[in-house]
């Protein structure tokens, strides 16, 4: 256990007690745009550059993998979280556009069901992850800041689209889906190539979140707060 389990359980507090935070909005979006600097601070100078050395390390463990589409393997993973973040996300845009509003009950079935679901799957590699990582010479304080932001963000954005049924039910299914992911590391030995997949996924379900969601908009975002979070990161996260 050690230090994941102290970590996997301040994840876990973000979650369920995220219906009690709350900010005046200038805070929020000052908060937000910092969160997005930190974000894209550290996909760039650690998740993507993870992306790479793994799919180095799948190749030279699968030499078929050579002069094969597969060579991309882990950037087709990356691409894929990227492309069903989005494809959610749509869903939910569209679904409002259409003034589904006015039947909450189906709306919440269809969507609610299907981008809890991809949240349960992306917050339990999270869970993984985080006692992978306490297990090797990564960072792991570096990753829990950067996705402690992340969910904060992230909770956010769902309480806002789906209201009481995320408070009701959402925020116990992402809470539970991280300790799923820890419990699995603690009692399984996947090769690092899935490890890596795992890392690949997340790379662009991240990607998509951050740029798409937490970004500072000209109308809505604080260009402060988000060049002080991604300079500051960019600095600590480079120098540790």
């Amino acid at each position: 256990m050690g230090v994941s389990f102290f970590l996997v359980s301040g994840f876990v507090i973000i979650h369920f007690f995220s219906k009690y935070i709350s900010f005046p909005k200038h805070i929020v979006r000052r908060f937000v745009s910092f969160s997005a600097g930190v974000g894209v601070a550290y996909i760039f100078i650690h998740l993507w550059p993870q992306v790479a050395v793994t799919q180095s390390e799948a190749m030279e463990t699968f030499d078929w993998l050579n002069e094969h589409v597969l060579q991309y393997a882990l950037y087709l993973i990356a691409l894929a979280g990227l492309i069903i973040s989005y494809t959610l996300d749509r869903l939910i845009a569209r679904a409002h556009a259409q003034d589904e509003k006015e039947n909450p009950d189906k709306l919440d079935s269809a969507l609610f069901k299907s981008q809890m679901g991809f949240f349960a799957v992306y917050n339990a590699m999270i869970g993984y992850l985080i006692v992978q990582y306490a297990n090797t010479d990564t960072n792991i304080y570096i990753f829990f800041i950067a996705f402690a932001l992340h969910f904060f963000t992230n909770d956010w954005g769902l309480r806002h689209h789906h209201e009481s049924i995320y408070d009701k039910y959402g925020r116990w299914l992402l809470s539970g889906s991280i300790i799923v992911g820890y419990v699995i590391a603690l009692f399984t030995d996947f090769p690092d190539y899935f490890i890596g997949s795992v890392e690949s996924f997340i790379t662009g379900a991240m990607t998509l979140n951050i740029i798409k969601h937490e970004l500072p908009s000209e109308r809505n975002g604080n260009l402060e707060g988000f060049l002080v979070g991604v300079v500051s990161a960019a600095v600590l996260f480079t120098l540790l």
